[in-house]
């Protein structure tokens, strides 16, 4: 916070001086009289020669009187003179302190524009300077960003020019001049200073990150010997500059990562978490359907096109749904879903209606001809409905029973629509299997787990994430995403989840006990529903005598929003268990939660790195790593299948990476064997 330097004086008695003063020459005076007029009645009474003496001693103490009173006349002015200094020197720091808060609230809700003119209005108030500017770095340039003089907005300067001015700048945060032209440190800028006839330059660095990214610049058109308390103040003022560039770039990033994650790039269609806000809107109506458009004939095209040429047809269909729905079919709401498919929400009708509108819709669409660089394309529609709430209550459901409507679409030749059909389907035969194996599963112990290494960017390893697999006695060896969401379904989740845990204290006791590797774990929702998980974990670090530290629980960002959650991630924080938020980005709750509730890293997930196969930089990564680096967070990425991956993240100051590109996940005796037989790999303790 900004503090105005103290200006008081030690308590002195300045009236008791003075007024001792003016006695004191008040008293020569007196004496100086009653010896002149002794002098002139000695001289009356004939006392002779010995009276001079007398009398010029009375002149002597007289003038030396009088000099000492004006003396005292000087000092009463010279001392009035400081007090008025004093004062305005307070008055001064007052309206910076002002200005300081005023700004500092304002950068919470200004956006860019209004910050910065209002930081240029305030700087040139407090410094009483008819020119203030402030002043963008990138690679290549130092562009003025916003200034009072409109003709300098816009203005470039090649950064490879101004070294020995930017030098200065990061060597001193405060850049005082007051002879511009002349001074050395703004030789590079000196075509600058002429053109705009600056005399006097004071500057003070933006600092993002602790590196130098912008300069916000008073300028004088007269000389100006700038004062201490002036340049505190501009440095200040440049300090709440610095903090709202970090907020917009926090700002931004977290825009970025909402408008990734919530619309499609290619049709500018919401993603199924983008449709959230429609869907609430139709659940609190109480009844609507839900359909899935599947688009049939779009390989073809991306066969003879290419992508590119996929991508617009795609693009196309968006637009033409988009248009008929303005005018025959207001009220239903569109989204994007992966594998050539659309997704209807659609406001409550009777079916029969329902049926007949949505048949009219893919009648159209299936008629029309999609021109993709000159050539007409014929595609196939189809489209599977669920209604809510006669054929589930979840979202997810509708969205799957929809798709098992879908299959029945496809078969339709006459209309391409089907509904579901609300006798027990071929799905929930499925699930209802899948579960009663998975109770035989955890009885009979049929589940292992695997472990992927972790390496640090110097290639150490430094741990490992524990994977679960699933030893099916007729299908083989499963990963998760074969049973994972009937055992969270079904509750079964929880003795699974245990039992994993279980796993990761005898590891961390047993075979990686003299190691300094650590374990992550993944923990569903359900387990940290529970009451008694904590002091679960609890007895699991005391029983196998474990440093807490060593065990990294991962959990999704959605939980962060649940306050009775949250509090039981604070209760293992205290444990000394390490948090981790996994896949972080694609469940997007709001960056600020972790501003909030603090982890101890996040992992990168592997759709923003996946872009790295296909071209040389990936900015959602970037800004993810610089979050990761502004909040003091460790960041893991995961998913990393290639060299330049590898090279990129650990250029880019990743902490630790997992992937296909390092070692595969495998089971525990060979990780353990290759551990012993190879110590190197990791620290030892």
């Amino acid at each position: 916070m900004y503090q105005a330097p103290d200006t008081r004086r030690s308590a002195r008695p300045r009236p008791q001086r003075r007024l001792m003063g003016l006695l004191s020459g008040a008293l020569g005076v007196g004496v100086a009289l009653i010896l002149a007029i002794s002098w002139q009645v000695s001289r009356q009474a004939g006392l002779g020669s010995a009276l001079a003496w007398l009398g010029a001693g009375s002149m002597v103490l007289l003038a030396v009187s009088l000099l000492f009173l004006r003396e005292l006349g000087h000092q009463r002015d010279a001392q009035q003179r400081m007090e008025r200094a004093l004062h305005d020197s307070r008055r001064r720091l007052l309206a910076q302190q002002q200005a300081w808060h005023e700004l500092r609230n304002l950068q919470h809700e200004a956006g860019d524009s209004d910050f910065y003119s209002s930081v240029l209005n305030s700087t040139a108030r407090l410094m009483n300077v008819p020119r203030v500017s402030i002043w963008l770095l990138d690679d290549d340039t130092m562009t003025c960003q916003a200034s009072l003089d409109d003709a300098q907005v816009g203005e470039q300067l090649p950064i490879e020019r101004l070294d020995g001015y930017l030098g200065a700048l990061r060597e001193s945060p405060g850049l005082a001049s007051v002879e511009a032209q002349q001074d050395p440190r703004l030789a590079c800028l000196n075509g600058y200073l002429v053109r705009y006839e600056v005399v006097s330059m004071l500057d003070a660095g933006i600092f993002v990150g602790g590196e130098l990214r912008g300069i916000l610049c008073c300028e004088s058109l007269l000389p100006r010997r700038w004062h201490a308390e002036e340049v505190s103040c501009l440095i200040a003022v440049s300090g709440l500059v610095s903090q709202f560039a970090e907020s917009l770039r926090r700002r931004a990033a977290e825009q970025d990562l909402h408008r990734y994650l919530h619309y499609d790039d290619v049709t500018g269609l919401p993603t199924l978490r983008g449709l959230d806000a429609p869907l609430e809107r139709h659940l609190e109506a109480g009844r609507f359907h839900l359909g899935v458009l599947r688009i049939g004939g779009l390989s073809q095209i991306n066969e003879t096109l290419g992508q590119r040429g996929g991508d617009q047809a795609l693009s196309l269909i968006a637009q033409h749904l988009q248009r008929y729905m303005d005018l025959t079919l207001s009220g239903i709401d569109l989204a994007r879903l992966p594998s050539n498919r659309l997704v209807l929400v659609m406001p409550d009708t009777t079916r029969d209606v329902a049926h007949q509108l949505l048949a009219e819709l893919l009648e159209t669409l299936n008629a029309h001809p999609w021109w993709v660089n000159n050539q007409a394309y014929q595609l196939q529609f189809a489209l599977g409905i669920a209604s809510y709430p006669d054929h589930s209550g979840s979202v997810e459901q509708l969205l799957q029973r929809a798709e098992l409507a879908l299959k029945e679409a496809r078969h339709d030749t006459r209309h391409g629509v089907a509904f579901y059909a609300s006798e027990l389907s071929e799905w929930q035969q499925r699930q209802n299997l899948l579960e009663r194996e998975l109770r035989e599963a955890i009885r009979s112990q049929q589940f292992c787990v695997y472990l992927q290494p972790q390496f640090d960017r110097q290639g150490q390893l430094r741990g490992a994430e524990m994977l679960l697999r699933w030893q099916h006695p007729e299908r083989g060896l499963l990963g998760p995403d074969g049973f994972i969401h009937e055992a969270e379904r079904s509750g079964l989740i929880r003795p699974i989840g245990n039992w994993v845990l279980e796993q990761a204290g005898q590891l961390l006791a047993g075979p990686l006990a003299d190691s300094q590797l650590s374990l992550s774990v993944n923990v569903s929702v359900q387990q940290l529903r529970d009451e008694d998980f904590v002091p679960r974990i609890a007895r699991l670090i005391n029983r196998h005598a474990i440093a807490p530290g060593r065990l990294t629980l991962e959990v999704v960002e959605s939980l962060l929003l649940a306050p009775r959650i949250s509090l039981q991630l604070k209760a293992l924080r205290d444990l000394g268990v390490e948090l981790s938020l996994d896949d972080f980005g694609t469940g997007y709750s709001s960056l600020r939660y972790l501003q909030d509730f603090r982890v101890d890293e996040i992992k990168l997930d592997k759709v923003f790195i996946d872009v790295l196969q296909q071209c040389d930089d990936a900015p959602l990564a970037r800004s993810i790593i610089a979050l990761a680096k502004t909040l003091g967070l460790k960041l893991v990425a995961e998913g990393v299948e290639t060299a330049f991956q590898l090279e990129y993240l650990s250029r880019h100051g990743v902490d630790l990476v997992q992937g296909y590109h390092l070692a595969h996940p495998e089971p525990v005796a060979d990780f353990v064997m290759r551990l012993q037989t190879n110590p190197s790999l990791a620290d030892h303790g």
